[in-house]
């Protein structure tokens, strides 16, 4: 068998134009003061994101759970191919989001018929 795996990572800017679709749902503007935004993965391995702002406001934060379908909508919209039995899972990578898609392909079995030997 054998084992594809891609890293799609996200840079600050790609990774909040995918996540402004929860911004707008949570009734944030569109001209948020973004100063940076960072990643982290908690102890179970759970991605989140934290926006922090320049005017002093609260930061937002975005946990795995509206992150992962926030990267995973971006990339179909920007037109990425993302195989449909495919693996997927959040990680970081530097410091930035990255969103992970492993594809098992092949078979286990050997094509030489063990009776030719």
């Amino acid at each position: 068998m054998i084992l594809e795996s891609r890293s799609i990572i996200f840079s600050d800017e790609e990774l909040f134009v995918a996540l402004r679709p929860i911004l707008d749902a949570r009734g944030m503007a569109a001209d948020l003061p973004v100063r940076t935004i960072s990643a982290r993965s908690n102890e179970d391995g759970e991605v989140s994101a934290t926006i922090e702002m320049t005017d002093g406001s609260d930061p937002v934060v975005v946990e795995s759970g509206e992150l992962g379908p926030a990267v995973l909508n971006h990339c179909i919209d920007q037109g990425i191919p993302l195989p449909r039995g495919s693996y997927k899972e959040l990680a970081i990578r530097g410091d930035h989001v990255a969103l992970i898609v492993r594809l098992e392909t092949g078979s286990i079995q050997s094509e030489v018929d063990e009776d030719e030997e």
